[in-house]
């Protein structure tokens, strides 16, 4: 009895023995699964864009579909291409546009003033003229005496009476060291000013020249004819010895004569 069940016990055993690792075996397999990562997952690719034209569904009574419309336009369908137009050939010579500027002034209207107050200022002057005539028996000459010689000659002479011009030259004066009258004219009594400007140049070389501008003062007197004489003196050798020997004098003179006289019997 006792050999019979020993065999047993031990085969029992072994049983259980081998049961037992097989249930560790499991766990452990078990366990390695849980410790593996997920496995990689694969993006599905990207979803076609939504447009505007719905996609047709199928149709489930199996009907054929009508054709989809088209937009009408109003030229009819050819199945020949319209013939494109060459391009204009480019000019040999290109025009470029012409930008005339700003267009100028208009000065019209200021010329049109200019002449009338000119036409005031002539009519003023003869009216002052005439009535100096009446109110004033009241006068003046204006006499020019040239002695400068045969050395220079007057390039320009203009002589102002207060301001107004009188005579005027731009070039030598007749007359010479015999006088000539430049201005006769009636004259309100009291202080007036006489301005003389003159250029002259030397006739040997003209590169030698003077100008002057001086100015005097004087009285007209009441009923009475004032004579009024510029004379012109000149005694330079500037031009002729400077060149020769390096030294030169400008000696240049104006001297003015006023005399009253009596009215002349009219």
């Amino acid at each position: 009895m006792h050999a019979f069940a020993r065999p047993l016990i031990c085969t029992l055993l072994a049983a259980l023995f081998v049961g037992t690792f097989a249930d560790d075996a499991d766990a452990q397999r078990r366990r390695r699964r849980r410790r593996q990562p997920p496995p990689a997952q694969v993006e599905a690719p990207p979803e076609p864009e939504a447009t505007d034209e719905a996609t047709p569904s199928p149709n489930p009574f199996g009907e054929p579909e009508a054709p989809p419309e088209t937009e009408s336009t109003d030229a009819p369908a050819t199945d020949v291409a319209p013939a494109e137009e060459p391009p204009p050939e480019p000019s040999a010579t290109p025009t470029e546009a012409y930008d005339p500027g700003p267009a100028p002034p208009d000065v019209s209207p200021i010329r049109a003033d200019y002449v009338a107050l000119m036409d005031e200022l002539v009519q003023a002057r003869m009216r002052v003229h005439a009535l100096g005539n009446e109110l004033f028996r009241t006068r003046i000459k204006v006499d020019l005496q040239d002695r400068t010689g045969g050395n220079v000659s007057v390039a320009r002479l203009v002589v102002h009476l207060d301001g107004a011009p009188i005579f005027q030259s731009d070039g030598p004066v007749e007359g010479g060291a015999q006088g000539r009258e430049l201005f006769v004219g009636a004259l309100a009594p009291g202080p007036h000013v006489l301005t003389l400007e003159v250029e002259q140049r030397a006739r040997e070389d003209d590169q030698y020249r003077y100008t002057l501008r001086e100015s005097f003062r004087f009285q007209v007197v009441r009923e009475r004819l004032s004579e009024v004489t510029l004379i012109l003196e000149d005694g330079s050798d500037i031009a002729r010895s400077f060149p020769a020997g390096g030294e030169g004098r400008y000696e240049v003179r104006t001297r003015v004569r006023v005399a009253t006289r009596a009215l002349p019997e009219q």
